[in-house]
C-alpha cells in the first residue's frame, strides 16, 4: 500500500526544490561575478602600479630601497610579488624588519623599521654593530653617534654587511647590555670594551678606570660590582683597575 502526501506535505516538498534551485543560481552568480571581478581587477590599467611610498628610514638612502621596488611599477597591484621584494629589502644590511603593503587600486607602501647601532667596532677602519652582530659600514653619520667602542677583534670576523659569528663580539654585546639593564648609568661612561686573552675588560669614560670582566659569568660579577662599588669608592678615591674575574674577592689596583 503506497503512502499518499497530503498538499502541505507537496507544498513543503516544492517549496524546498526552489529554495536549492534559487541557492544554486545564487552560488552560480557569484561565481562567475567573481571570476569577473578577479580578471577585471587582473588586467585593467587602472590596478596597475604607479607609486611607490617609503616610510621609516632615516640612516638608509632612499634610493637603495627605491631601487629594489623599482621593478614592482607597472605590474598589476594583485598579481605583484611582495614577498620576493621584502627578502630583497631584509637582504640590506640596515633593515630589521620590513613590511610591503598594497594600497588599491595603485600604491604600494613600504615600511621599513631600521637596526639600531648598540657600539662601534674599530679595526682598521670604525664600523657599527647592533645587538643581533650585524656588522654595518660605517658612514656620514656614524661620527655623531656617541657609542661605546669594541677594540680587539680581528677584521676577518667582523665584515660589513654580515652578522658576525665571533665569540669575543658576542661576549662584547652580552656585556655590554647587561651594563645597559643592570648599570645605574655605567653604559653610559663605557669609553671603550677591550677584547683581550683576559676576556672583556670595559672602560670608563670619566675617571679612566678599567672593569675586568673575564669570559665569564658577566651578570654575577657585574651585580658584585654594584653592590660593592662606593665601598670602592670609598676606599681608593681613584681606582684605576677593578678585576672582578675572582669569585671571593674584588682585586683594586690605583694603577696599572
Amino acid at each position: 500500500m503506497g503512502i499518499s502526501r497530503t498538499k502541505r506535505q507537496k507544498r513543503e516538498s516544492v517549496r524546498a526544490m526552489l529554495r536549492r534551485v534559487v541557492a544554486l543560481v545564487v552560488m552560480g552568480g557569484l561565481i562567475v561575478g567573481a571570476m569577473y571581478l578577479y580578471d577585471y581587477a587582473t588586467t585593467a590599467e587602472s590596478f596597475a602600479i604607479t607609486s611607490v611610498e617609503l616610510r621609516g628610514l632615516t640612516r638608509i638612502e632612499p634610493g637603495d630601497i627605491e631601487a629594489m621596488l623599482e621593478d614592482l611599477k607597472g605590474q598589476n597591484i594583485i598579481l605583484a610579488p611582495l614577498n620576493n621584494c621584502e627578502a630583497r629589502i631584509e637582504a640590506h644590511p640596515r633593515v630589521k624588519l620590513v613590511s610591503v603593503r598594497r594600497v588599491l587600486p595603485d600604491r604600494i607602501v613600504c615600511e621599513v623599521e631600521e637596526r639600531e647601532p648598540v657600539a662601534l667596532i674599530f679595526t682598521d677602519r670604525f664600523m657599527e654593530v647592533d645587538q643581533s652582530a650585524m656588522i654595518m659600514a660605517e658612514d656620514d653619520y656614524a661620527a655623531l653617534l656617541d657609542l661605546p667602542i669594541i677594540t680587539g677583534l680581528e677584521s676577518e670576523e667582523v665584515r660589513p654587511g654580515r652578522i658576525s659569528k665571533s665569540r669575543d663580539l658576542a661576549l662584547a654585546l652580552h656585556a655590554l647590555e647587561l651594563c645597559r639593564t643592570l648599570g645605574d648609568g655605567l653604559v653610559e661612561d663605557i669609553s671603550e670594551l677591550s677584547v683581550s686573552r683576559n676576556g672583556i675588560t670595559i672602560k670608563s669614560l670619566s675617571n679612566d678606570c678599567s672593569i675586568v670582566l673575564g669570559h665569564e659569568d658577566y651578570e654575577k660579577r657585574l651585580k658584585k660590582y654594584f653592590f660593592l662599588r662606593d665601598t670602592i669608592k670609598d676606599r681608593d678615591r681613584e681606582p684605576r683597575l677593578i678585576d672582578l674575574r675572582f669569585n671571593d674577592q674584588i682585586v683594586v689596583r690605583g694603577h696599572i
